[in-house]
């Protein structure tokens, strides 16, 4: 997913197109295998379950439309395989250390997200204080 680039040789085309197609396959048995595991109601009971059943579809929709010769009309439902990436925060569950660093990420959010917005406002007031001067013979 992360090695698809402009002008790439064919052979790497065609090796990430397939490998698409073998863990798409391979996360589809999965889910197969846990629904007939724990029964519908107890797969869609945990939401990383739910989570990876809507990444899973939406794969199989995309090869689906990949076969079927959609490809030039991209529905853009490869952009949505970057969720794949999410599937991480399992790991949360299993690595307390790694879910301690988690929570201080996201107390510490709120925090970026007022210096983030005092960072906007400052640049606005210097554009528009000195910005609009250097500007003002060519109005």
């Amino acid at each position: 997913m992360g090695i698809e680039h402009h002008n790439q040789p064919d052979e790497l085309t065609t090796i990430v197109e397939t490998s698409n197609i073998v863990f798409s396959t391979i996360f589809a048995v999965e889910m197969l295998m846990k629904i007939i595991a724990e029964g519908p109601f107890g797969y869609i009971s945990n939401g990383f379950n739910v989570f990876d059943g809507v990444i899973v579809v939406l794969s199989v929709v995309e090869l689906g439309q990949t076969f079927l010769g959609a490809r030039e009309g991209s529905s853009g439902l490869s952009v949505l395989r970057t969720f794949r990436l999410l599937r991480i925060l399992k790991l949360v569950r299993f690595m307390p250390n790694l879910r301690r660093q988690l929570f201080v990420m996201l107390r510490t959010m709120d925090n970026v997200a007022v210096f983030f917005s005092l960072l906007i406002l400052f640049i606005f007031i210097f554009r528009m204080r000195f910005g609009c001067k250097a500007w003002q013979d060519e109005l």
